[in-house]
C-alpha cells in the first residue's frame, strides 16, 4: 500500500536526524522487528548480544555497546506487543567528544508492514530499509507471462517484489502419436499397483504430479494405444541410476535454469536433469484373502442337521443324493454321521444339490481337517513370509522349499512358518551343496499361495503380488524385509539386493519409493559366474537418508545384518548427491538477501549461491535453513526442502538399435511415473489438451492476481501486463481477471522474458506511462486548487499566513506544500488535528513550481474564513 504524505514526511525527518551520526567504532545498534514477530524474542536476543559484547577488547567500545543494548532493551520492554506494522529501534553513543558518553535511543513504527528482521552493530545506523519506504509512493501490479510460465509481482517505487512464479506444464507442439515407451515400462498406479504399460487400460488411475499445487495427485487414464514396434532410445540416469526405454519423440520433464521445461528423448543431453519423486504416498488398504484352499473339511453337528433336513425336504434318498453329487450312499451316510471329511469340491457339489450357499455353509459349519491354518487377512507377518518365499523359496506338490546358507536365518523362518501357519517344518544342512534346506509341509498352504498370490511362480517369472502393492505401508515394509532377509546384504559402501529376476528388481525399486528409500538399478552380465548364465540385477542403496529410512521402516530380522546396516549408516556422511534441492542457489541467495541477511553468513555454501553446484537436502537443512530465524523466510525455504520432486542427472542417451513394441497412454494430468521417472503422457488429443491446459493456467494466474492485487483496494494504482507473443492479449480478453482489475490494466507490452527479468523489462518499457501517472495526480490536485481560486476564491488560500489561519479554523480540506517549504512541521501538526489531506509537490514539475511561486504552500478549503 502507498504511504500517506504526512507519514512520508515524518519518516524522512526521522532519517534526516539519524543519518549524520558516526561512531569511531562499531557501536551504533540498529534493530528491525517485523510485523507479527514476538518482541520478547528480540529482547532475549539483545540480552545474548550483551553477553557477547563483554568480549570486546576495547574498554570504551565495550561499555558503549553494552550501555546501548541496555537502553534499547529497556525501551522495547515498554511495548506490550509488537506494533501492527513492526518497529525499528536505534541506540548508541552519539557524543562527538572522545571519552564522553551520550547514549541515546530512538524508535519509529513504520506506516506500512515491515517484513525485515535485522540486528546490526556498526559505525552508522542502518537506514536504507526506511529510505526505501519513503520512495514507495504508489503500488502497481505486474505480470509477465506466456503459455508456459508466468511471474506475478508488485512494483513499489523502484522495488519489484515477486509474489508468485508459476509454470503451466502446457505441452509443446510435437507430432501426435510419437510419444512411446517400451512395453515392459512399469507405471505407478494411484492404488499402489505397479504394472507394465502394455497392460494399462481405462479406467485405471495413475499417480501424476499436479504442477498447480506442486504435489502428487490421482489422474485417470483416458486412452491407451499400441503404437507398434519402434526403435529404442535407452536413457540411463545417475544418482540414482534409473533406466527407461523410449521412442526418440517421447517427452520428458527437465529441470533447467531454475525452471521445468519439456524435451524429447532425441533432444536430451548428458548432464540434463530429469525429475523423479522423492517419495510416493499411497493410501493402501487392508487386503482380505480367501481361506478356501484346505484339502478337506469336517462338518459340525448343526451343519449335518441342515444337510439331513435339506435332503428330506427334497425327498432324496442317500443313494439318490450320492448319484447327484458323485458320492456313494455309504459316503453320504458317513457324512451325516460325522464320521468322515469332504474335499472342497465334494462339499461344494453337496451344497449346490441341496440348494445351500456353499461359502456361507463353509464359513458357518465347517472346519478344516488339515493341521495347517490359513489367514483371512494379509498382515505384516504373512507379508514378510511372502517376501522371503519370493527371495529364496520354490514350490513342489505338497510343500515349500527354501535354500539358505545362513543357519540362523533358516532356523528363524522355520519357526515363523511353523508358528504362523501351524505347519510342519524341517531343515537340514546339505553339505554337498553347502546350504541349509528348509521345508514347509502342507498342500493347503501351496494351494493358498497359488490361489491368492499367483504372481509367485518360479525364480525368473515371478513378480511382486498385486495385493502387496495395494496394501498399507507397514505390510509393504514387512514384505520388503522378508525379501531382503533372503537376498539382501550390506557392504562397507552400500545396502544391496541382487536377483536374476529383472522385473522383481525394477518393481522393488519403485516399491521402495513408497517408504522414502531411493535405490539405483544395476545390471551385470554374470559371465564370470560358473554356476549360472542368467544376468544379475541389483539394487544399490547408498544415501544416508534412504539407509536410515530402511532401518526404521524395514530393517532385517537377524542381528548380524542389523549391525551391518547400522555400521554402514554410521560411516555415511550427510552430503548427498541424490536428494538435491530443486532450486537454483542464485535464486535462494536473492531471496535471503531480500530478507536482509548477508551471504557471508553462509560461507560454507558460497559456491552453491553462485550456481557452482547443486545442494543435497541434508546440507541445505544444516548449512542454510538452521540459520534462518525469520518465520516468513523459513517457511519459504522449508517449502523448497519439502518439494516432492528431485532432480536426477542423465548419464547416457543411447539408441540401442532394437525394435520393440511401444505403447502410448493419455492421462488427465498429462504426466505419470514410469520406471521411477516423471514423464509426459501421450501426444494424442494434443490440441485440445493444450487448449485446456492453457486455459487452466490462465485461471491460476488470475487467481493469484485477483487475490493479491484485489487486497490492495484503492492503493493499487494500475496493472502492467506483458509477455512474448499474443498470450497476454488472449489472457486479458478472456476476462479471467475481475472487472475492476481489468479496468486498471494501463500497459500491455511485448517482452522477451517471462521471469523476474521479464518484470524488470516490463517496468522499463512502461516508465513513460508510470511517470505520466504520477504527474496526472499532481496535475489534478493543483488544477483543482487553481480552478477553485478562479471560481470560488473564498475556498482557496495560499501563502503561509493565510493557510495557517485556515488550518487553525479547521477549514482546510486539502493542503499542498512545496518540498522546500520551511514550516512543514507546524503545518503538518495542524493538518493532523483537523484531518486535512496533505500533498507534497516536487518543484521540478510544472505544478510544483506553480505552488512554489504562490508562497510554497496552498490549500483548498471546506469553507471560507473571511479576512
Amino acid at each position: 500500500m502507498s504511504i500517506p504524505h504526512q507519514a512520508q514526511y515524518k519518516l524522512r525527518k526521522f532519517i534526516h536526524e539519524l543519518k549524520p551520526y558516526r561512531a569511531r567504532h562499531t557501536e551504533l545498534i540498529s534493530v528491525y522487528v517485523p510485523e507479527g514477530y514476538d518482541i520478547t524474542k528480540i529482547i532475549q536476543h539483545l540480552m545474548e548480544e550483551q553477553g557477547t559484547a563483554s568480549n570486546i577488547k576495547d574498554k570504551t567500545t565495550r561499555g558503549n555497546v553494552i550501555d546501548a543494548l541496555e537502553r534499547m532493551i529497556r525501551h522495547l520492554r515498554l511495548y506490550p506487543r509488537t506494533p501492527e506494522h513492526g518497529v525499528v529501534v536505534f541506540s548508541g553513543n552519539i557524543s562527538t567528544q572522545p571519552g564522553k558518553g551520550d547514549i541515546q535511543v530512538w524508535s519509529v513504527e513504520p506506516p506500512v508492514s515491515l517484513n525485515l528482521r535485522l540486528y546490526r552493530c556498526d559505525q552508522t545506523f542502518v537506514l536504507d530499509p526506511l529510505e526505501e519506504l519513503i520512495e514507495i509512493k504508489e503500488v502497481y501490479g505486474v505480470i509477465a507471462m506466456d503459455n508456459r510460465e508466468a511471474t506475478i509481482g508488485l512494483l513499489r517505487g523502484h522495488l519489484i517484489q515477486v509474489i508468485k512464479e508459476l509454470t503451466s506444464g502446457v505441452p509443446g507442439k510435437f507430432k501426435a502419436g510419437g510419444q512411446c515407451l517400451s512395453s515392459d515400462t512399469l507405471v505407478q498406479l494411484a492404488d499402489g499397483g505397479i504394472v507394465p504399460i502394455s497392460t494399462m487400460h481405462n479406467p485405471l488411475v495413475v499417480k501424476s504430479f499436479n504442477f498447480t499445487h506442486d504435489s502428487f495427485s490421482d489422474s485417470p487414464v483416458l486412452e491407451v494405444w499400441n503404437s507398434g514396434e519402434k526403435g529404442v532410445v535407452k536413457i540411463i540416469t545417475t544418482c540414482p541410476r534409473l533406466e527407461i526405454d523410449a521412442s526418440e519423440s517421447h517427452t520428458f520433464f527437465v529441470y533447467e535454469h531454475d525452471k521445468v521445461i519439456e524435451k524429447r528423448s532425441k533432444d536430451l543431453k548428458v548432464g540434463d536433469f530429469l525429475l523423479m519423486p522423492e517419495k510416493i504416498n499411497v493410501q493402501g488398504k487392508k487386503q482380505a484373502i480367501s481361506t478356501d484352499y484346505y484339502n478337506s473339511y469336517f462338518i459340525d453337528q448343526k451343519g449335518r442337521d441342515i444337510l439331513f433336513s435339506s435332503r428330506k425336504e427334497l425327498r432324496l434318498l442317500q443313494r439318490e443324493l450320492g448319484v447327484l453329487t458323485g458320492l456313494s450312499q455309504h459316503a453320504i451316510y458317513k457324512i451325516e454321521q460325522g464320521k468322515r471329511s469332504l474335499y472342497s469340491h465334494q462339499l461344494s457339489a453337496l451344497c449346490r444339490t441341496l440348494h445351500l450357499s456353499f461359502p456361507s455353509f463353509l464359513s458357518s459349519y465347517c472346519s478344516p481337517s488339515d493341521t495347517v491354518r490359513l489367514p483371512s487377512l494379509l498382515d505384516e507377518r504373512l507379508a514378510q513370509l511372502l517376501g522371503y518365499f519370493l527371495g529364496d523359496g520354490n514350490a513342489e506338490v505338497d510343500r515349500l522349499n527354501f535354500s539358505e546358507q545362513d543357519e540362523d536365518l533358516a532356523l528363524y523362518y522355520s519357526q515363523e512358518f511353523s508358528s504362523f501357519f501351524h505347519a510342519h517344518t524341517s531343515f537340514r544342512f546339505r553339505s554337498s551343496k553347502n546350504y541349509y534346506e528348509l521345508r514347509v509341509q502342507g498342500r493347503a498352504l501351496l494351494r493358498f499361495l497359488q490361489g491368492e498370490f499367483p504372481e509367485l511362480k518360479n525364480a525368473l517369472s515371478s513378480s511382486i503380488p498385486h495385493k502387496i502393492f495395494t496394501s498399507e505401508d507397514s505390510v509393504v515394509a514387512a514384505f520388503v524385509r522378508g525379501l531382503f532377509d533372503a537376498e539382501g546384504y550390506t557392504t562397507k559402501d552400500e545396502l544391496s539386493i541382487g536377483m536374476n529376476n529383472k522385473r522383481v528388481i525394477r518393481e522393488l525399486q519403485m516399491l521402495l519409493l513408497r517408504l522414502g528409500v531411493i535405490s539405483s538399478f544395476c545390471f551385470y552380465d554374470n559371465k564370470g559366474n560358473p554356476y549360472s548364465d542368467n544376468p544379475r540385477y541389483t539394487l544399490r542403496i547408498t544415501d544416508r537418508v534412504s539407509l536410515i529410512a530402511f532401518q526404521h521402516l524395514i530393517g532385517f530380522s537377524l542381528l548380524r545384518k542389523r549391525n551391518g546396516l547400522q555400521a554402514l549408516i554410521f560411516s555415511r556422511s550427510s552430503r548427498n548427491n541424490i536428494r538435491q534441492i530443486l532450486r537454483a542457489g542464485s535464486s535462494i541467495r536473492k531471496l535471503i538477501e531480500n530478507y536482509g541477511m548477508k551471504i557471508t553468513d553462509f560461507s560454507k555454501v558460497s559456491n552453491f549461491f553462485r550456481d557452482g553446484r547443486m545442494m543435497g537436502k541434508e546440507t541445505f537443512s544444516s548449512s542454510i535453513l538452521s540459520h534462518i530465524e525469520n518465520p516468513f523466510l523459513r517457511e519459504k525455504l522449508v517449502s523448497y526442502l519439502d518439494y516432492q520432486l528431485i532432480p536426477v542427472k542423465v548419464k547416457s542417451i543411447v539408441p540401442t538399435g532394437e525394435i520393440v513394441p511401444m505403447y502410448d497412454i493419455s492421462v488427465k494430468q498429462e504426466n505419470f511415473i514410469a520406471n521411477g521417472v516423471l514423464v509426459h503422457n501421450s501426444q494424442a488429443r494434443f490440441a485440445r489438451l493444450r487448449e485446456e491446459a492453457a486455459n487452466e493456467f490462465y485461471k491460476r494466474i488470475a487467481e493469484v492476481a485477483n487475490k493479491e492485487f484485489g487486497a490492495l483496494g484503492g492503493h493499487l494504482k494500475g496493472i502492467l501486463l506483458g509477455g512474448p507473443g499474443i498470450t497476454k492479449e488472449t489472457f486479458l480478453n478472456a476476462h479471467h481477471l475481475h472487472t475492476d482489475l481489468t479496468n486498471k490494466v494501463i500497459s500491455v507490452q511485448d517482452l522477451a522474458y517471462t521471469s523476474e527479468f521479464g518484470l524488470r523489462e516490463l517496468v522499463d518499457k512502461s516508465q513513460d506511462l508510470l511517470a505520466d501517472q504520477e504527474m496526472v495526480q499532481e496535475r489534478a490536485i493543483v488544477n483543482k486548487f487553481l480552478e477553485t481560486l478562479a471560481k470560488d476564491s473564498e475556498k482557496a488560500a495560499y501563502g503561509a499566513a493565510d493557510v495557517k489561519k485556515a488550518l487553525e479554523y479547521g477549514a482546510v480540506e486539502t493542503l499542498l506544500m512545496s518540498e522546500s517549504f520551511d514550516h512543514t512541521d507546524t503545518f503538518l501538526e495542524l493538518a493532523d488535528k483537523t484531518g486535512a489531506k496533505v500533498f507534497f509537490l516536487s518543484e521540478e514539475m510544472k505544478e510544483g513550481a506553480q505552488i512554489r511561486d504562490l508562497g510554497k504552500v496552498a490549500a483548498i478549503l471546506r469553507f471560507g474564513v473571511g479576512g
